[in-house]
């Protein structure tokens, strides 16, 4: 789904940002294929083909959520973070009180304590103890 190594392509070529709202990302299409519509426009049709394929991913919810995800995963790796796993809260293992973890294919564990797990977070990423695998925490 990702297209070449630019990150969030897709809302750049709407011109919006990636937290709009879908309506946002309607206007946005609407108004850009008006503009850039071969019918109406003597300009390159190279860019009126780039509005539709964003308009194609960015107006599903769920291909949507999965191109996010993509570009989350890019800009991790340039960061050099390897995301073994996405796990969602409730496949974290209690330990304590305080501490959950989750195993990690090397034999060793991912630690988490509670309170830094914040709800205004939809995504938290934890590094292994021994490797450099991380796992995704999604809400």
């Amino acid at each position: 789904m990702m297209s070449g190594g630019n990150n969030y392509k897709f809302y750049e070529v709407l011109e919006c940002s990636t937290d709009c709202s879908q309506d946002e990302i309607k206007r946005a299409y609407r108004r850009l294929a008006l503009l850039h519509h071969p019918d109406k426009s003597s300009t390159n049709g190279k860019k009126f083909l780039a509005i539709e394929e964003a308009w194609r991913i960015l107006s599903d919810p769920e291909s949507r959520r999965k191109y996010d995800a993509e570009c989350r995963q890019v800009e991790l790796e340039s960061e050099n973070i390897l995301v073994h796993d996405r796990i969602g809260f409730k496949d974290l293992k209690t330990e304590d009180e305080d501490l959950l973890s989750f195993p990690c294919r090397c034999g060793s564990n991912y630690l988490i304590n509670k309170d830094d797990l914040n709800a205004d977070d939809e995504t938290v990423y934890i590094p292994c103890q021994e490797c450099t695998f991380f796992i995704a925490i999604d809400r």
